[in-house]
């Protein structure tokens, strides 16, 4: 066991979703919804006239489907069902900004469901399956499929869909039945564990057989004992690592929108960047972030793979890359584009802007790529505003994050190009096949793309080429 702080977290989190690696499996237990303000057990005894667990488990065990519902439907809502937690708001927003894919959770209630749909992710953006209901044949391949790509696992069952397991038969029978079809899916993972003491055996044996390299355990309470000995724990303590407050420490560390306004804490240990809720308000056709991770290609020689980003612009379907003439040379006669789930489709140039070095190449979108595209923003960016860069290609294919360093167009000399004019510093750190790769705001509309940068994590920079210096190129080819 190690002892962790929130700020390692943060940055784990903030590294995986940059190199494009997996996230941690997330599990949920009964700590997330009592601290969401739901009844603990005793509640629960008391409700059905109890003295302790086997007495309830007796009790229980006499009522069927549709009474159990009726017992509990009121005790397993918060009293204001409209209301979602903090908590909960903060962690559907790091689930729609791909901090997290898959959740598991052993509790029954509606709160992470109405979190997510709070947190406007619609059904092409996350799937709610239900342990008990659904077939674990079908679990198997939903969990194979690559969209949507958030997926939650009830893995005792849902209040509303009536199936419940309560009592130590039931649940180890529903998590062995569903286990063919979830361990192949979690295998080699690893896991973040918030309100959940491990000390039921079967989610025990669920969490420790992943075979990851990390089992993250945040908790207010003490490590219990059988856990203290795994090499793998990675421990969060102390108040602040319940569910409420970790949530939302984390959801800070990464300056997300929740709800109608941004949360500010205590820094946690990775600098916090000054905004306004105003800068995070999403117009009515902005993309999400799965939306522009989707909508970025890699572009490199056919027949081989790629070897810098590029992306899709919305309208008349134009893929737009960095037009260096050192990357253009490495294209070779023939283009390709390739997208995260390994298709390749060969495409022609439609323009190569060569007015200035790094003038964009344009090239023509495959008529069956169906993903959404993004919309050009030409205003300039203030200085220290949120972007996100989502990379195709290269070491580090996923997304960061980093905020305009430049007031305006700054003049930089590049090796090997030389001095360059025209090109706005962003605070992040980029690697090699990143050129290309689109700058966002935080409505998602692209601002430039990525010409050059430092691949130095500890003192990172990105220089990108505006949208208002090239975007007159696309104007000529049609609406984008």
């Amino acid at each position: 066991m190690t002892e962790r702080t929130i700020g390692d977290l943060a940055r784990d989190l903030a590294d995986r979703r940059r190199l494009g690696e997996s996230p941690p499996v997330v599990l949920f237990g009964a700590g997330a919804s009592v601290d969401a303000g739901i009844g603990a057990m005793d509640g629960i005894f008391k409700l059905v006239g109890a003295r302790d667990f086997d007495t309830f488990v007796a009790a229980i065990e006499s009522r069927g489907a549709a009474e159990r519902y009726r017992l509990l439907a009121e005790f397993l809502q918060a009293q204001d069902p409209a209301v979602v937690t903090p908590g909960y708001r903060a962690f559907a927003a790091l689930c729609a900004n791909a901090y997290f894919d898959l959740v598991l959770t052993t509790n029954l209630d509606p709160l992470l469901d109405d979190a997510l749909s709070d947190a406007k992710m619609w059904r092409r953006d996350y799937l709610m399956l239900v342990n008990g209901i659904i077939r674990a044949d079908r679990t198997a391949l939903l969990l194979r499929a690559g969209q949507p790509r958030v997926k939650v696992i009830k893995l005792h069952g849902d209040l509303f869909q009536r199936s419940m397991a309560w009592t130590p038969r039931e649940m180890e029978q529903y998590v062995a039945e569903l286990l063919p079809a979830l361990a192949p899916a979690i295998a080699g993972r690893d896991v973040l564990v918030i309100g959940h003491s491990l000390r039921d055996e079967h989610i025990r044996d669920l969490v420790l057989g992943t075979g990851g390299e990390a089992i993250w355990y945040a908790t207010p309470f003490t490590v219990p004992a059988p856990l203290a000995q795994e090499p793998r724990l990675r421990t969060l303590s102390g108040p602040e690592c319940a569910f409420e407050p970790l949530l939302q420490r984390l959801a800070t560390a990464f300056e997300l929108a929740v709800g109608a306004e941004s949360l500010r804490e205590t820094p946690v240990g990775l600098e916090l960047r000054p905004t306004s809720a105003a800068a995070h308000a999403r117009s009515p056709d902005a993309e999400t972030m799965d939306d522009l991770a989707a909508s970025v290609v890699g572009v490199g020689p056919r027949g081989a793979g790629p070897v810098m980003s590029g992306f899709i612009l919305a309208g008349r379907r134009l893929i737009v890359t960095d037009g260096w003439v050192g990357n253009v040379q490495n294209l070779g006669a023939e283009i390709a584009v390739f997208t995260r789930d390994g298709r390749a489709w060969p495409t022609p140039v439609l323009r190569h802007a060569t007015e200035h070095p790094f003038g964009p190449l344009i090239l023509a979108a495959p008529a069956d790529l169906a993903v959404p595209g993004l919309r050009l923003d030409t205003a300039p960016l203030d200085l220290g505003a949120p972007v996100h860069i989502a990379v195709a290609a290269g070491l580090r294919r996923g997304l960061s994050d980093g905020t305009v360093a430049t007031g305006g167009d700054v003049t930089v000399d590049v090796a090997p190009v030389g001095k360059v004019g025209g090109l706005v510093e962003v605070r992040a750190a980029v690697a090699p096949g990143s050129s290309g790769a689109p700058v966002v705001d935080t409505q998602m509309r692209v601002r430039g793309f990525v010409v050059a940068g430092s691949a130095d994590p500890e003192k990172p920079f990105t220089f990108f080429y505006p949208a208002h210096r090239w975007a007159a190129a696309v104007e000529t080819l049609g609406e984008g």
